[in-house]
């Protein structure tokens, strides 16, 4: 809010009186210190307006104010175009640029209201009162002396000299013919700059195309190799198992204790191998899209009897840790591939006895409903910190912990057991936290569905997708996963940027990043309202413990991590529920 503090007022009866006016707002302009351009744009927007009186209206009063805001400090001008004239027809027409005349009367208002930071017109049959700020940067207000002498000074000028006026005028004319030629000159390079930076950008996306296509073909080449290579490895295997177990059985003649002892360690050391060779197979197989699901009906009652005899063969290597398995809730019968589920959990119980230096691991199902169950393994032991939770299902890596420096593995049991309960048509999440061990929960449809079985992808085509991603990568993988359900897809790489799609567009899906480099992605959540909230995918590369995907789940409707192995699957499905969902409403 500004004080207004009249300064100078000025009578209009004659074509001089104009060019009064014009020299009093340049000598304003000039004692407040304004650059020369902007004098010269005040002057003009005020010669303007009072000429607009005189041809109109035949007389009036041009009124000259400061304006003071906070602190006492000049905040900029005001000026005033008052008549008693018979009013401005046609002023909504004026007001918008579409009128004309044929003697210019539109024209100059809409001109002066470009020069103008603010510009208000009353008009009416009795007159018509135009009031107009020019804003500044505020600065200290002028002492009372040096504007009272200011103001004599313009109410006491002599009558201007035409000629010279025009002199002057020319002077300015040239002037900002100058600055116009400049910024010119600045236009033609920043668009030869642009043009270069368009260049620049295709020639990017073209290398990213090859990049990601030499990607491929380097993956694909590495699961051959995984693939070829195992496949090799087995028939080695299966001669030192099966000569171990000749030795062992005694048909070339009894062995003594130290060489019992010694084929035991060459048949353990074979088990282990192979099933090394087993996960690289499977984890190969996984990645080609070549492993092939065969689901076939079974009862969970002799299934989880086999659960139970895995964990009791392998606690004699575990003295100091125990181990229960409880009893299904009741005889249910599943229809998916039971040996991949029994690899996936298989690979759970090793993990949970091998973490554990000493305490219990569980081994528990429940059936939330009909069509599903849900796999717990939990144990007592070490566990994982929260910034370590998704490195733990990328390959071959492995946590290591001070507490355990001998664990037998190589970081391929987790990735795998993932994979594989993606595949399987479920989810294995991660409850941990160091000191306190961890709970791994698989959840998987008692019925397996296969792609011929699964509903088709929907056509998002007229559905408004909002990328909110300050990652260019990470938006490229977006655009590239939903492309083909055409929806028309918006990006913003920062918080700020999405704010007018957000409120203009009201965009019908919004993938949202939490690490934005403006604003932090919770508030602008936060920010959003209610009706919003439900249309809201996270997509982030945080490690969320429980607390906090607890408290971002009342305001989103799904959250997806990117480093998941199954990132961009699950991306698709959560954007074909939500798009589902929402043409259900």
């Amino acid at each position: 809010m500004s004080d207004v503090l009249p300064l100078l007022t000025l009578a209009l009866h004659s074509e001089q009186d104009i060019v009064h006016c014009r020299q009093a707002a340049k000598r304003l302009a000039a004692a407040l210190e304004w650059p020369v351009l902007e004098q010269i744009r005040l002057a003009t927007a005020v010669s303007e307006l009072a000429r607009n009186i005189h041809q109109y209206a035949g007389n009036g009063h041009f009124h000259f104010a400061l304006l003071r805001g906070e602190g006492q400090r000049l905040r900029g001008l005001e000026v005033q175009a008052i008549d008693q004239g018979p009013g401005i027809a046609e002023m909504e027409a004026i007001r918008a640029g579409s009128y004309r005349s044929s003697t210019g009367m539109g024209i100059g208002l809409r001109g002066a209201q470009r020069l103008f930071d603010d510009f208000d017109i009353q008009t009416s049959p009795a007159g018509t009162r135009i009031t107009a700020r020019k804003y500044q940067t505020p600065r200290p207000f002028p002492e009372p002396e040096l504007l009272q002498a200011l103001t004599a000074e313009l109410q006491g000028s002599p009558s201007p000299d035409p000629y010279q006026q025009i002199r002057l005028q020319s002077e300015e004319l040239l002037l900002t013919n100058t600055e116009l030629q400049l910024r010119q000159s600045e236009l033609e390079v920043t668009n030869k700059e642009l043009e270069n930076t368009n260049q620049g950008v295709v020639a990017l996306y073209s290398e990213l195309e090859k990049a990601t296509q030499e990607l491929k073909e380097a993956s694909e080449a590495k699961t051959r190799f995984f693939s070829n290579m195992t496949h090799e490895f087995r028939t080695p295997i299966n001669i030192i198992e099966n000569v171990a177990k000749l030795l062992a059985s005694g048909v070339d003649g009894a062995l003594n204790a130290e060489q019992q002892r010694q084929v035991r360690f060459i048949s353990d050391a074979a088990l282990e191998l192979a099933n090394l060779v087993g996960e690289l197979l499977a984890l190969a197989e996984v990645q080609s899209g070549r492993l092939t699901i065969v689901p076939q009906p079974f009862p969970l009652g002799p299934f989880i009897d086999r659960l139970e005899q895995f964990a009791a063969a392998l606690a004699p290597r575990y003295p100091q840790v125990s181990f229960r398995v409880a009893p299904p809730p009741a005889e249910v019968l599943l229809d998916t591939d039971e040996s991949r589920l029994f690899q996936v959990l298989r690979n759970l119980i090793s993990n949970a006895f091998k973490y554990t230096p000493q305490g219990q691991v569980r081994i528990q199902v429940f059936q939330p409903d009909d069509a599903s169950l849900e796999f717990l393994v939990e144990d007592s032991g070490i566990g994982i910190a929260a910034a370590d939770q998704q490195k733990i299902f990328e390959e071959f890596e492995r946590i290591r912990s001070p507490h355990l420096t001998h664990i037998e593995g190589t970081g391929l049991g987790l990735p795998l057991a993932q994979r594989l309960a993606v595949l399987l048509g479920g989810e294995l999440s991660l409850d941990s936290a160091v000191g306190r061990g961890s709970r791994f929960t698989l959840r998987l449809p008692r019925h397996y569905a296969s792609h011929r079985d699964a509903a088709p992808e929907p056509d998002l085509s007229g559905l408004t997708v909002l990328v909110i991603e300050d990652n260019e990568g990470d938006r490229y993988l977006v655009r590239r996963t939903l492309e083909r359900l055409n929806p028309v897809l918006l990006e913003a790489d920062s918080a700020r940027s999405s704010l007018d799609r957000l409120n203009a567009v009201r965009p019908d899906i919004i993938i949202l990043d939490l690490d934005l480099p403006d604003i932090n992605g919770e508030d602008l959540l936060a920010s959003m309202d209610w009706s919003m909230h439900r249309r809201v995918l996270i997509n982030t590369a945080q490690p969320l413990d429980e607390a906090g995907c607890q408290r971002l789940q009342d305001y989103c409707h799904a959250i997806l991590f990117k480093h998941a192995p199954d990132h961009a699957e699950r991306l698709l499905a959560e954007v074909c529920g939500l798009a589902r969902s929402l043409s259900d409403d």
